[in-house]
């Protein structure tokens, strides 16, 4: 029995996104090394964009490794932003933006599934576009895009020639 217990929850945690909040409490934050060596560097400062933050693993590094940056973190799934929000409590340089950046605005299907590869099954969303996005922070020096497999079409759009001089990391 207890062994089924185990297994369960060993899924349950690896499934939800509190997982980060009990490792980063309990082991502390898990980096890779290319992960380290990329985002464990001050970038002065500067505006940098995380599209598609998640929880804010890489915005709590690039917040605490560049001081002087101000972060500005994406995120339209609703489940996420709460665990965003809890992990860049004690960040003064964070901006935690509640939308998907597209390259046009709008609304999109929204989600609350700690599932990110779930379709969206959560209400309607709002977007803020690149020309919106750089309005209110400026053209951003480095932008991390992590935005489950909608890369391809934002880049084609010619407003992302907006970002042109951005270093861009696609994950």
């Amino acid at each position: 029995m207890l062994n089924k217990f185990v297994i369960w929850l060993n899924y349950f945690v690896r499934q939800n996104p509190a997982r980060y909040l009990f490792t980063d409490q309990l082991l502390g934050m898990y980096l890779e090394e290319h992960e380290a060596k990329l985002f464990g560097r001050d970038l002065g400062r500067v505006a940098i964009w995380d599209v598609g933050a998640s929880v804010g693993k890489i915005t709590t590094l690039m917040a605490r490794n560049s001081p002087n940056a101000i972060v500005y973190a994406f995120e339209p799934n609703l489940n996420s932003l709460y665990y965003l929000g809890f992990r860049t409590a004690s960040y003064s340089n964070v901006v935690i933006v509640p939308c998907a950046l597209t390259t046009e605005g709008g609304t999109i299907k929204g989600s609350y599934d700690p599932d990110f590869n779930a379709k969206p099954t959560g209400p309607l969303v709002s977007t803020i576009s690149i020309a919106e996005a750089i309005a209110k922070s400026g053209v951003p020096t480095f932008v991390k895009m992590d935005i489950e497999g909608a890369e391809f079409a934002f880049f084609k759009s010619p407003e992302a020639k907006r970002l042109q001089s951005s270093t861009i990391l696609v994950a």
